[in-house]
């Protein structure tokens, strides 16, 4: 069964929010988005890095039968030390989920339904893990177009090999090449057993 996407959830990131200025004291600003369709959704926060940090955040959540519900919450801010001086502050997720305060660490919240929480309580998936492989004859596609692509980074290599080894980068490429000289038998057999019939 599919899942919803992130990509169609209205997101806060905190390196958006670090650079419009919202980790300096006491910041209160907006964030505007517009959809496929053109319509406009925003939200305003109120970020204040002192003493305990935390986000406020007040919108209004319209449901899918059209029921508007204003909304004014609030949630912690964690941050971490980074190794060179600073801090790195993260979103500490405020939903319940299974019985339980969730208070995972991220550094992006979805509103994917009526508050804001992280992909785990959303149950989201990104849109790149939805994507077909190409079903029961990817493989034969990988093997015809992936080859070329690999000889196309074959031949940019400047260096393939260092003191009579192999680079990393080429030894990962020869692995690569490897895996889609497999893909390349399998999708053959599969060709043979269906005598050539692809549809």
């Amino acid at each position: 069964m599919a899942k919803n996407v992130c990509e169609t959830a209205h997101a806060l990131k905190i390196p958006w929010l670090k650079k419009h200025g919202y980790f300096e004291d006491w910041t209160s600003g907006s964030i505007t988005w517009t959809s496929n369709w053109g319509d406009q959704s925003s939200i305003r926060m109120i970020a204040d890095v002192t003493g305990f940090p935390r986000i406020r955040l007040i919108y209004t959540h319209t449901s899918s039968w059209d029921e508007k519900t204003d909304l004014d919450y609030q949630f912690e801010l964690a941050s971490t030390p980074c190794h060179f001086g600073g801090k790195r502050y993260w979103f500490v997720c405020p939903l319940v989920r299974n019985g339980a305060y969730c208070r995972r660490r991220v550094g992006v919240l979805y509103i994917a339904g009526k508050y804001a929480g992280c992909r785990r309580c959303y149950d989201l998936a990104y849109q790149s893990q939805q994507e077909s492989r190409g079903g029961r004859y990817g493989s034969l596609l990988d093997a015809v177009f992936g080859a070329d692509k690999l000889e196309e980074k074959e031949m940019a290599m400047r260096t393939r090999f260092w003191k009579g080894q192999p680079t990393k980068r080429y030894a990962r490429l020869l692995r690569k090449a490897g895996r889609i000289g497999r893909r390349g038998a399998v999708a053959m057999q599969i060709w043979e057993e269906n005598k050539g019939k692809w549809f």
